[in-house]
C-alpha cells in the first residue's frame, strides 16, 4: 500500500479506544502496527494508510471478533472526523451535507473517495476503494456511520430513508443491515441507495451561519493542509451553546483538557474566556 494515503491519527485513536473497552491492550496493538505514541497527541496528525491496516489487523488478531468494526460506529461518529461532522449536521440539506462529505473527506482520509450520482430519481452514495484489500473493518464501520448518521440528520430511521446497502464481499455488516431492515447486495464498492427527493429535505441541525463559517474553514483548512481543527471550535463556542467537553470530542480530542491547553496556546485565551468575550 502507497505511503502517500493516510489516515488521520484521530481515526487511530478511536480504533485504539474501542479495542480498551473490549479489554485489549492499545500500547500493544500501536506497538505492532508501528505507530508512534507522538503521533496520537496531534489529532491532527497523518498516519501512513499501512500502519493503520496493520492495526486493523491486529484487532482482528486480538479480538477474533468480526463485528469488530460495526461496534465501532459510535467512535466514529465523533473522534475520527475530526469536526468535519459538525459541518455536515449544519448544512441546509442532505444534498449539502453530501456534497461537503464527498469534498472534504480527504482531508481526513484519501485511503477511499466519495462519490454521489443523482439520476433524477435515485441518489447513490459510493466510496470508491483506492485500495480493494482495505480491511472490512473500517469498510463496516465506515458504512454504518454513514447510514446512521444521514438518518439521524434527516430524523428519519435508516429503513425509510435507504433503498437498499451495497457492500463488497469481505464485509461483515450484513447482520447489523438486516436488524436495521436496510435492504443490502454485493457491490463491487460499498455504496447507498436513497430517493433523489430527500436531498431535498432540510437537515434536523441546519444552522446557515454555522455552516457557511465552517465551510470556509474547510476550504482553507485543505487548501493549506492544515486541517486545524481549533480554528473550527472557534466558530462553534460563538454559534452555539454546546458544552466545550462535547467542542473538543467533536473536533478529536478525548481529553478536554488537552484541548484547552491546545487553545489556549495557539490564541492566548481558554475557550470558556473566548465563548464569554474576554478577547
Amino acid at each position: 500500500m502507497s505511503s502517500l494515503l493516510f489516515a488521520s491519527s484521530a481515526f487511530a485513536s478511536t480504533i485504539l479506544l474501542h479495542a480498551a473497552h473490549l479489554g485489549l491492550c492499545p500500547a500493544e496493538l500501536r506497538r505492532r502496527a508501528g505507530i508512534a505514541e507522538a503521533l496520537l497527541l496531534d489529532h491532527r496528525a497523518r498516519i501512513p494508510a499501512g500502519q493503520v491496516e496493520r492495526l486493523w489487523s491486529e484487532c482482528e488478531r486480538a479480538s477474533g471478533n468480526p463485528q469488530f468494526g460495526c461496534e465501532l460506529v459510535n467512535g466514529l461518529s465523533t473522534h475520527c472526523l475530526q469536526g468535519l461532522n459538525i459541518l455536515l449536521d449544519s448544512a441546509p440539506t442532505l444534498g449539502a451535507s453530501l456534497a461537503a462529505f464527498c469534498e472534504h473527506l480527504p482531508s481526513v482520509t484519501n485511503c477511499v473517495e466519495a462519490q454521489l450520482h443523482d439520476d433524477g430519481a435515485r441518489a447513490r452514495l459510493t466510496l470508491q476503494l483506492v485500495q480493494h484489500d482495505l480491511h472490512h473493518f473500517g469498510l463496516d464501520a465506515a458504512l454504518l456511520t454513514l447510514i446512521r448518521n444521514i438518518a439521524r440528520r434527516v430524523g428519519q430511521a435508516p429503513a425509510v430513508v435507504f433503498i437498499d446497502a451495497g457492500i463488497v464481499a469481505q464485509q461483515r455488516c450484513g447482520a447489523v443491515l438486516d436488524e436495521w431492515r436496510v435492504p443490502w447486495r454485493l457491490t463491487p464498492a460499498p455504496c447507498l441507495t436513497l430517493p433523489s427527493s430527500l436531498l431535498q429535505a432540510p437537515l434536523v441541525g441546519a444552522n446557515e451561519f454555522l455552516y457557511q463559517s465552517l465551510r470556509g474553514q474547510w476550504l482553507g483548512a485543505r487548501e493549506s493542509t492544515d486541517g486545524d481543527g481549533l480554528s473550527l471550535a472557534r466558530i462553534w463556542l460563538r454559534s452555539s451553546d454546546q458544552p466545550i467537553e462535547r467542542i473538543a470530542e467533536r473536533i478529536g480530542y478525548r481529553q478536554s483538557g488537552n484541548f484547552i491547553r491546545a487553545f489556549r496556546k495557539r490564541f492566548g485565551i481558554t475557550p470558556k474566556q473566548f465563548r464569554l468575550g474576554h478577547f
